[in-house]
């Protein structure tokens, strides 16, 4: 039990507060499957931290949903952070050498099996959850200092130089260049990319709001996964969805969502419900003006996609629920969403020679 609340506490202070808070983030020993799966509901000692971290992640839900209170982290998000961690050290540059390299391996897969232990949120409830500890995970990064002085230079990866390298900085002409580098982009790295890219694929895909509202992202590429699906399946969860990437430009969003759709698309399978409700309900989002339009869409791009099969997928939701909008609002909708959604079926007929 001692080790087991050791193990959280340091999981706590050193990457969950600040995951929430922002500040420096520390790795240390790895975590391993077992002991993440120990800590289970462990609730945080240091209550003023707690207290804090609470303070960001209400914070941070209240941009989607009107809230006041949320739990302390449960054994998926002990689990995950834990992960989180371990991905963290197998990335460290101390790991880029002929006999440790296979090391960073073993920490690489064992992070992976621990959020391959963890299932997608059952409730609503636990998808924000997840999203208020998770939702800055891509802003990781990685300060490398290098500093030049009259007689040499030295490169600094992670760690903070020593004064005595700094020293004299005018007589011995210091120059001290520090670059932030995402975690998906460290050099050296011990580990091979790739597999670096699926397990933060996998947590994000446990997280699904954070999977949605980091679509934009450059690596890894959004995709649609089970877990986001389910996000879909109901009003409420499209609802999150959809607020969420309200957040982001409209234009980038409409890009990685047509991406993820031509995926789908071009190995000749249909397009899941639960997408096609998603680009209807944001089609008629930005119709009715609560989505800011893209000011310049560019034809024939990725974007298109998401925009024609939303627009499309619109108009059909508004044949089936006629009755329910007044009439003068619902020819205003279909004469701002029927020139995209005539474009939806030309567009898709070109989809597979885009691959």
């Amino acid at each position: 039990m001692a080790l087991r609340a050791d193990i959280a506490e340091r999981l706590f202070s050193d990457v969950m507060a600040p995951l929430v808070l922002g500040g420096t983030m520390r790795a240390g020993h790895p975590i391993g499957v077992a002991a993440a799966a120990a800590i289970g509901d462990h609730s945080p000692l240091d209550t003023d931290l707690a207290a804090l971290v609470q303070e960001g992640r209400v914070r941070r839900a209240r941009m989607l949903v009107p809230i006041d209170a949320l739990n302390e982290p449960s054994a998926a998000e002990w689990m995950l952070a834990a992960a989180l961690h371990d991905l963290e050290q197998s990335a460290n540059p101390g790991f880029h050498a002929p006999l440790r390299r296979r090391a960073a391996a073993r920490i690489a897969r064992s992070a992976l099996a621990t959020v391959d232990r963890v299932g997608p949120p059952s409730t609503l409830s636990e998808a924000v959850s997840r999203h208020t500890w998770f939702a800055r995970v891509l802003e990781i990064t990685r300060t490398d200092t290098a500093i030049s002085w009259w007689a040499g230079s030295r490169e600094f990866l992670g760690v903070d130089p020593p004064a005595r390298v700094q020293a004299w900085p005018k007589l011995r002409r210091v120059s001290v260049t520090r670059t932030p580098r995402p975690l998906l982009e460290v050099r050296p790295l011990a580990i091979d990319r790739e597999r670096l890219f699926t397990a933060v694929t996998a947590l994000l895909a446990r997280t699904p709001i954070t999977d949605l509202a980091t679509c934009t992202r450059a690596a890894p590429p959004f995709a649609w996964s089970a877990p986001t699906l389910a996000l879909l399946a109901t009003p409420a969860g499209r609802t999150l969805a959809t607020r969420a990437l309200a957040r982001l430009p409209s234009g980038d969003v409409d890009a990685a969502l047509g991406r993820a759709c031509r995926e789908v698309i071009t190995h000749r399978r249909g397009l899941p419900a639960e997408v096609l409700a998603l680009l209807a309900d944001r089609a008629i989002a930005e119709a009715q003006g609560y989505v800011a339009a893209d000011p310049a869409p560019s034809p024939s791009t990725e974007a298109d996609i998401a925009r024609c099969l939303g627009a499309a997928a619109a108009l059909d939701a508004l044949a089936k629920s006629g009755a329910a909008w007044p009439d003068a609002q619902r020819r205003a909708l279909h004469a701002a969403l029927e020139p995209s959604a005539r474009r939806a079926f030309s567009l898709l007929s070109t989809v597979s020679t885009w691959v």
